[in-house]
């Protein structure tokens, strides 16, 4: 299958209502996954039998996971500034980053409104196929 039909079929999948998709054509094989939500864990001390009032929180929110292997950049260019940073707000549509693979250079939209938690990548990273990019609450 070419890139050009990857490309098409992704930004299919990125302007849909769908959350897990599986395709294959061949030897080859495509699984997109967007919209995962991390639960909040609360710590309790198994050696006293009462709980702690203190809790570990994990970040919540949305995980915005890489859809291919490739290299993460945060700007358009090396001059540039970045597309978001942490504590941003952004809306559903909004360009968060670029994943190039291939010399094709994809751009990541949100999926969802929110505040930038936390960006998980460094610019010019190497990222892999489903690894969080970024957590948007």
């Amino acid at each position: 299958m070419d890139t050009d039909k990857i490309k098409i079929i992704m930004e299919l999948f990125e302007s849909s209502d769908i959350s897990k998709m599986h395709m294959e054509d061949g030897d080859f094989k495509l699984t997109l996954e967007k919209n995962v939500e991390v639960q909040t864990v609360a710590m309790k001390n198994e050696e006293d039998e009462s709980p702690k009032k203190e809790s570990v929180e994990v970040k919540s929110g949305i995980e915005v996971k890489s859809p291919l292997v490739g290299t993460y950049y945060q700007a358009s260019g090396e001059n540039q500034p970045p597309f978001v940073s942490v504590g941003d707000e952004v809306q559903v549509g909004d360009t968060l980053c670029i994943v190039e693979a291939m010399k094709v250079m994809n751009e990541i939209k949100s999926q969802v409104a929110g505040k930038v938690q936390a960006i998980k990548v460094e610019n010019g990273e190497a990222v892999e196929y489903d690894q969080v990019l970024m957590i948007i609450e």
